[in-house]
């Protein structure tokens, strides 16, 4: 009956496991907790059918005196061949003109319907229009936590009930059919089509305040709701719809796009931002992106056109941007945005510093080294000088005389008179 905790066992603490959980689920299978669970299980029904008055239990080292209403919050605690017995108490208390028998009914009936339902969501359609305002409340809380595991049987009473003009009861069926887009996405999506179709626009604005939380589910029934709500006539519709466009974005982002051609032109300009945030998620390149981008450079906002123009390089190459930004400075009004397109402008090839001519430059080519033809050098040894001799120069031969210029024979031509050399 009572849900596991696990706990450390030094501390004594839940542990965390880091995993988020559902509560819209888990409030229609577990009953709430009452002196009522020390009600022994044979004295639940006499108790609960009117067949005793009352009944005496120790709870939390207490003792405290139980009558039918408690035995009736204990009904979900009857297993096995007692669940008719069971169902036919509960009945005969959503039905009992006592107003604390049918809240008791009431905070029972979730958990029972799970083993027998008959006829129990008819009495819920109609407490909630009790005439006494503290079964009202019970039955809001109650649809709230059957609406998320009963969609079917419940449909007919959560359209009534979104329709209400009580704004209490209103907003409690909000809340249900916001715990359904949670856990049945479908059939949300189904409620807020028809909803979106009414002519209140603030019930208008209230369905599509929950095309955010669907935004993750892949489905064209929900591309058609954020399309057409984005052309709606009412202005918090097309701002609800406009929040749904970023988390949008990250699913379907083909479907965005188409979509981002209606926000992006709207007059209000709450739905231009939202559009705006959403457009930065998108790959820019793609053609309809491209489209988007260059239309927008000519936006009446002026955060459109700069948002627009800072995207300009990213899908231009240096010479068409420089051109597309001297034609949008002849009729540009705003000066920041006049500064950014005068920067653009600039060819810092030509007209930048040294630093940033030499970015363009081409760099030299890499000399590849082949690494396996160079061969690691011989060790170097280093040898000791010979010792120097002593040379005796006794033993040192005479030079050769080299002879005169006198002594030289040149021939016959020479004088008679002259000594022949020998």
């Amino acid at each position: 009956m009572r849900e596991y905790i696990a706990r450390d066992p030094k501390t004594g603490k839940p542990l965390r496991t880091g995993r988020k959980r559902s509560h819209g689920l888990e409030l229609a299978y577990k009953p709430g907790e009452g002196a009522w669970d020390a009600l022994p299980l044979d004295r639940i029904l006499p108790l609960a059918m009117g067949n005793t008055d009352i009944e005496s239990v120790i709870w939390r080292d207490k003792e405290r005196l139980l009558r039918r209403a408690d035995a009736i919050r204990a009904l979900p605690r009857i297993r096995g061949k007692d669940q008719q017995l069971a169902h036919r108490a509960l009945e005969s208390a959503l039905g009992n003109l006592n107003p604390h028998l049918r809240i008791a009914g009431l905070e029972s009936l979730p958990y029972c319907a799970l083993q027998h339902s008959d006829s129990l969501f008819e009495h819920l359609h109609e407490l909630l229009e009790d005439i006494d305002l503290d079964v009202q409340k019970a039955a809001q809380r109650c649809l709230v936590i059957v609406a998320p595991v009963f969609p079917s049987v419940t449909e007919e009473t959560l359209r009534r009930e979104l329709r209400v003009s009580e704004k209490p009861r209103q907003r409690s069926a909000f809340e249900a059919l916001k715990q359904i887009s949670d856990n049945w996405p479908e059939v949300a999506e189904l409620h807020i089509d028809e909803l979106i179709r009414e002519e209140e626009g603030d019930l208008r604005g209230l369905a599509a305040a929950l095309l955010p939380r669907l935004a993750k589910h892949k489905s064209a029934t929900l591309w058609d709701l954020v399309g057409w709500c984005l052309q709606d006539e009412a202005v918090v519709v097309r701002r609800h719809a406009a929040r749904a466009l970023l988390p949008l974005a990250e699913h379907a982002p083909k479907v965005t796009q188409i979509a981002l051609e209606i926000a992006f032109f709207d007059e209000d300009e709450q739905v231009r931002k939202s559009a705006l945030k959403a457009s930065r998620k998108l790959d820019p390149n793609s053609f309809r992106m491209q489209r988007l981008i260059t239309d927008g450079t000519r936006h009446s906002d002026p955060n459109i056109r700069l948002s627009c123009i800072k995207m300009l390089p990213v899908i231009m190459v240096d010479a068409e941007v420089r051109i597309m930004a001297s034609e949008l400075l002849h009729q540009e009004t705003d000066a920041e945005i006049k500064d950014l397109l005068e920067e653009l402008m600039i060819d810092e090839s030509l007209e930048g510093t040294e630093a940033e001519k030499n970015a363009f430059l081409a760099p030299a080519e890499k000399v590849e080294r082949d690494e396996g033809s160079i061969s690691t050098p011989p060790p170097v040894t280093i040898q000791p000088l010979p010792e120097k001799k002593v040379v005796d120069s006794a033993k040192i031969p005479d030079p050769v005389r080299r002879p005169s210029q006198d002594e030289i024979y040149y021939g016959d031509d020479f004088d008679e008179g002259q000594d022949d050399f020998v």
